[in-house]
Order: structure tokens, then sequence, then C-alpha cells
């Protein structure tokens, strides 16, 4: 099955997107979506891979089918992406069109589209990359597609849902909700702004009975709820651990609501999930497998067979996490054996970064990890030995933003006099982070 196939079977006057003052009926929805396919195919061509930076959702995900009718793989990237961290991936990983609020559209229309494959690529999804070359995931449409049935019954989303989606589909979760939800035959509704006041209103009023967002959204969210929302019944979350305060908070204030959160990664798909009951039970616990997973450990690492992983990974496919799994099953994640940072579900390699910290004028030395925060989960911290005593945060700030994608770049700098060695001479990372000279 293809991603977008499902939706030309739906009642055509029913609405399925949600934004601002606009909404679109699934006969309005496709109609658009064939138009620009139809125009999208005088400028590129089937197997043609297309950078999108456009800003608002509905934009984003007309655009997105668009492309993939129209025979190309799309690749989403933040609009605050910087100019040289673009021209970067567009080079090395061989994209032939960039789609940005300046984009001029064809006039004209093709009069026929390719004929598209369920093997057929669809989605480039940007993973763990920070620096101007980001690693991409191609992902097939039968990887996602073989997935909704499953994502339909565990997080119990039907036809009759609307779903309340946080933030932009340049985040791969937020872009698998919205396709599920439409394969299902419901509605999404995107938060019309980034304020949580404006969250609970909408959430309040406009009939929403199923939320998606990452754990540090949700707390975002719980500090702006007055009273208990008794009419969603589902709320999904991945990313990153829910914490116990936030989890009880939320039953709470969602007294009939069913809470589910799943473990996964761009090369593996859906791996694992857990309800409330057995968050509360096993706090530290990703949960079980998702539905036609396999999940074994070798040499404490897990590797997962799947009909969910990307076509470059399969059969048996492994992002390096450590973990265990008890006796009745459930999975426990012990780390990644390369440190990834989680920050707020956007996962960053700090040997990355660190690689673009060594490249700013002034910067001797530099060591980067992650440090708690109560919002995002970790917050990316970098400690720099300076060999230029004028540098400042800022200066390093305004490097790393040129340099790399926004959400990588460090939000704590430390400047020490000397980054701490273990016994063997190496880096003491452990050491490191208790280091709080000259905070910035």
């Amino acid at each position: 099955m293809l991603i977008y196939s499902g939706l030309y079977e739906k009642p055509e006057n029913k609405v399925c997107l949600i934004y601002n003052n606009m909404r679109l009926t699934y006969g309005q929805f496709t109609q658009h979506v064939d138009d620009l396919a139809h125009r999208l195919a005088m400028h590129i061509k089937k197997g043609d891979k297309v950078l999108l930076k456009l800003a608002d959702p509905l934009s984003q995900l007309c655009y997105f089918l668009g492309i993939v009718k129209a025979g190309g793989t799309c690749v989403f990237i933040d609009p605050a992406t910087s100019e040289e961290v673009c021209a970067s991936l567009m080079s090395n990983h061989q994209l032939t069109l960039s789609i940005d609020g300046s984009f001029q559209l064809s006039a004209a229309s093709a009069p026929f589209l390719p004929e598209i494959h369920p093997e057929d690529l669809f989605l480039g999804a940007l993973s763990s990359g920070s620096t101007g070359t980001p690693k991409l995931i191609w992902r097939d449409h039968q990887s996602w597609t073989r997935a909704f049935p499953s994502q339909s019954m565990v997080f119990q989303l039907s036809s009759a849902d609307t779903l309340y989606v946080v933030s932009s589909l340049v985040y791969t979760a937020n872009l698998n909700a919205c396709l599920h939800i439409l394969f299902e035959g419901g509605t999404v509704m995107f938060a019309s702004t980034h304020m949580p006041r404006t969250w609970v209103r909408e959430i309040e009023s406009c009939g929403i009975s199923a939320i998606f967002m990452v754990p540090a959204n949700y707390k975002i969210l719980l500090k702006h709820i007055k009273v208990p929302l008794p009419k969603l019944h589902s709320l999904v979350t991945c990313g990153a651990k829910m914490d116990l305060l936030t989890l009880k908070s939320l039953l709470s204030f969602f007294p009939s609501a069913k809470i589910f959160e799943y473990y996964g990664a761009s090369e593996l798909g859906h791996v694992s999930y857990c309800t409330a009951n057995d968050l509360l039970e096993r706090p530290d616990s990703v949960g079980q497998a998702f539905p036609h997973v396999i999940i074994s450990i070798e040499d404490d690492i897990i590797w997962i067979e799947s009909p969910y992983i990307a076509p470059a990974y399969r059969p048996k496919a492994s992002v390096e996490d450590l973990g265990r799994l008890d006796e009745k099953g459930y999975l426990y994640l012990l780390g990644r054996k390369n440190g990834i940072i989680n920050t707020g579900g956007i996962k960053v390699i700090p040997e990355q970064v660190e690689a673009v910290l060594l490249q700013c004028p002034g910067i001797a030395q530099a060591v980067v990890g992650g440090i708690e925060d109560l919002i995002r989960g970790q917050k990316v911290c970098a400690w720099i030995v300076k060999n230029q005593p004028a540098l400042t945060s800022g200066d390093v700030l305004d490097f790393c933003h040129k340099k790399m994608r926004p959400h990588y770049c460090p939000q704590k700098i430390i400047f020490l006099d000397e980054i701490p060695l273990n016994s063997n001479g190496k880096i003491d990372r452990i050491n490191v982070k208790n280091q709080n000279s000259y905070i910035s």
C-alpha cells in the first residue's frame, strides 16, 4: 500500500485537516495534492530527491504528498536551517530541487504521473547527524503503511478521532502520526501557535479526542491546564522517556484517556510500546515489542527484526542502543554506545558537534555532552577551552548557528582552563560534567 492511496477512499465531505481558520475536506485535500503533483512533475522526475523547507504544517503536508505522487522522495528540513547546511545537504545527498517560501511552482501541469510502487522510496528522514552533512534514512512506502494497522490497535485510534499535533512535520514522528490518522480516515488538527495557552483552548473547543506530543511538550501543556479534560481518550508520546510526575499529572487532567509511549528510530520504525500501567509498574522500561517486531539482545546491544525497518537496514538492524529484556519481555534501554544526547526527542551525536566547535576560531578544545533538563530531558552542553581570551559564548553560538541545524547547537556553554583527563590520558567525560567554571 502507498502512504496516500487510502486518502482517495475516504468520504469527500469529511474534514481531514484543520490549521488556523482553514479546514480541508478529504475531497479538497486530495484535489489540491493532485494539482500540486501534476505541476511538480514539471520540475522533477521519478526518483528525484527534493528538499522541503516550508514553515506551516499544512503547506508541508500538501507539498510533501505532491512531491511523492510526482515520483519524488522528500527530505524535510527546518526553515531556520542556514543556507550553508542546506547547500551541503543538497550536494552530499544528490538532492535535485529545493522548495522553500520563494519557490515558483510551474503554471503548467504534466499530463501524466509516474506509477508508484510500495517498494519505492518516499522519504529521507534526517537522523542524528548534527553537522552540515547529516545522515539520511531512506524510507519506502511499505515500511510505514505496514505499521498503520498496528498503530490503530495499540494506540486505540480510528476514523472517529481528531488528533491534535504540535510543531512541525520536520519531526518524523509528527509526520507519521498525521499520515496514520489520515490512513484511518480521521481528522488532524495542527496547533495554530507555539503558545501552550492556545493549545489548551484549541483542545477544549475543537472536539479533540487524541493528542500526539513529545514528553517535553506534554510538560509545557500541563502547566497551563486548569481543569480536567475528560473528552480525550488517547495520548501518545515518543522521543524520550516520560517521567512519573508528568504521567501522573496527565492521568489526573485527562481522566478518560489511555496513555501510550513508544520507542523507535528512523532506521527501525516502531520497536516497543508501553501503557500508563506499564510505566507505573516499570518506569524504566520502554515496554514490550510492537506487533510483528522481534527484539533480541546480542552482546548487550538491541537488535530488531520487523516489517517496519528501512530498506537499507533489512532484515535485521540495530542503532547500537544498549539494553536488556526482562523475563516478561519488557525492554530496558541502558544508554547508547556513543553517548547520544536526547534533547526533547531530537537525537544529537556529541562527537559531531565537537567537530564543528573545533572549526570555530578561538576554540582549542571542546567536549560536548548531555546534561539534565526538566523540560527537554537533556540539553546540549559544550565545555570549551579557549586559545583566544576574547572569545565569548555569543561568538560560539553565532558560529554554530551557521554550521548546524538549530536544535543541535549548544544550549549551554561552559569555559574551562583545561579539559580533565583520566588515567589513560583520555577525556574524562564523567568528570567534565562536574566542571562549572565560567558558565555562559
